[in-house]
C-alpha cells in the first residue's frame, strides 16, 4: 500500500514505523488514530514478510489536534491495542544530513564518500566513523572525522555501544562501508530504512560471504555490486543501485575480480548516499524508487490522460 496526499516542509515530516505479526486490522487502527488526530499522511508504505507487518510512514504533523506528548501517548496505546510496535521519530532540523561510516579494514568505500564530501558533490556531514577494528583510524583523521574503536568480540556488547553513539550523533543515515559484520534484527530494527550497504555482487545472486570467489567459481562473464537498503534478512534488502563489468573468465583471477570490484564498491556505495542525502529514495512495496523519476513518471501520465479540448 503506498500513498502521497501533499507534501510538506521536511521541518515538519516525522516518520512512524509499525512492526509486528500481521494481524487484521492495523492498518485501520493506526491510520483511523492519525485522521483523528489531524495528521496529515504524506507516505505510507508497508511490506509482509513471513506474516510480518512492516509499515512505514510520513506524516505532517503542523495539523497535530491536540500536544505532542498526549498524542504520543494515545500512539503507544494504538499499538497495545492491536499488539505491536510503534516507534515515532520527530522531524529532523534543516540542515545537512548527518553519516555514520562503519567500517573494519578496507578504505576503499570510505576514502571516496569522505572525498565527496570534502568536494561538496555529497551534501552532508560524516558525524563519525566507528570501526570495529582500529585500522582505518588514519583515514578518519586525514578527513577531520571523529574515529571510535568498538571491538567487535562480544557481538550484543558491540552492538549496544554503536547504537549508544549513533543516538549520542543524532545520525540520519548509517553506511556499512565494507563494514564486516552481520547486523542482529534488533539493530536493524530501529534504523530500518536509514541503513545502506554495499554487496560485492549482482544480487540476488551470491549473497552472503567472499561474493566474488563464488562469482568464479560459477565462471561469470559479469561480476558486479549492490548498493542496497539493509533488512533483517541478509542481503535481501531492497535494491538502491546496481552496477557489473565484463571480465575475461579465461584469463580473470581472484586478485583481478577484487581490484575491479573495488572500483564498482566505491563509487556505487558513494552515488547511493548521494540519492540518500538529497531525499530521492522512496521506498515502494520493498522496492526504492528515485522520486524524481517516480515525478517525471507522473507528470507524463497526467499529459497522457489529460482530455482532449
Amino acid at each position: 500500500m503506498s500513498q502521497g496526499v501533499g507534501r510538506g516542509s521536511a521541518q515538519h515530516l516525522a516518520r512512524i514505523r509499525v512492526a509486528g505479526p500481521d494481524r487484521k486490522g492495523i492498518i485501520a487502527a493506526v491510520t483511523g488514530y492519525l485522521s483523528q488526530s489531524n495528521l496529515n499522511i504524506v507516505d505510507i508504505d508497508q511490506r509482509i514478510l513471513d506474516d510480518y507487518l512492516v509499515m512505514n510512514m510520513v506524516v505532517d504533523i503542523r495539523g497535530l489536534r491536540g500536544s505532542l506528548p498526549a498524542f504520543l501517548k494515545g500512539l503507544q496505546a494504538v499499538a497495545r491495542q492491536i499488539r505491536m510496535e510503534i516507534t515515532y521519530t520527530p522531524p529532523r532540523p534543516k540542515g545537512r544530513k548527518r553519516l555514520a561510516l562503519l567500517v573494519t579494514r578496507e578504505p576503499h568505500c570510505a576514502e571516496e564518500i569522505l572525498q565527496r564530501i570534502k568536494r561538496g558533490t555529497i551534501n552532508a556531514q560524516a558525524a563519525v566513523m566507528i570501526g570495529n577494528q582500529p585500522d582505518l583510524t588514519s583515514l578518519a583523521r586525514r578527513f577531520r572525522v571523529p574515529f571510535v574503536h568498538i571491538p567487535s568480540e562480544n557481538k550484543s556488547w558491540h552492538e549496544q555501544q554503536v547504537l549508544k553513539r549513533l543516538e549520542r550523533e543524532h545520525i540520519d543515515l548509517i553506511v556499512l562501508a565494507r563494514y564486516m559484520q552481520i547486523l542482529s534484527p534488533e539493530f536493524v530494527f530501529h534504523h530500518e530504512g536509514r541503513i545502506i550497504n554495499i554487496h560485492p555482487s549482482l544480487l540476488p545472486a551470491f549473497p552472503g560471504p567472499r561474493a566474488y570467489e563464488q562469482a568464479f567459481n560459477k565462471g561469470v562473464d559479469y561480476i558486479g555490486v549492490t548498493a542496497h537498503f539493509v533488512t533483517a534478512e541478509l542481503d535481501t534488502g531492497p535494491i538502491i543501485r546496481q552496477q557489473a563489468a565484463r571480465i575475461n573468465k579465461s584469463r580473470a583471477t581472484i586478485p583481478e575480480l577484487l581490484r575491479i570490484g573495488q572500483r564498482l564498491e566505491r563509487e556505487v556505495l558513494a552515488d547511493a548516499v548521494a540519492l540518500f542525502v538529497k531525499d530521492r529514495l522512496v521506498l515502494r512495496r520493498g522496492r526504492v524508487i528515485d522520486s524524481r523519476h517516480e515525478h517525471d513518471v507522473q507528470e507524463r501520465a497526467k499529459q497522457f490522460y489529460q482530455p482532449s479540448p
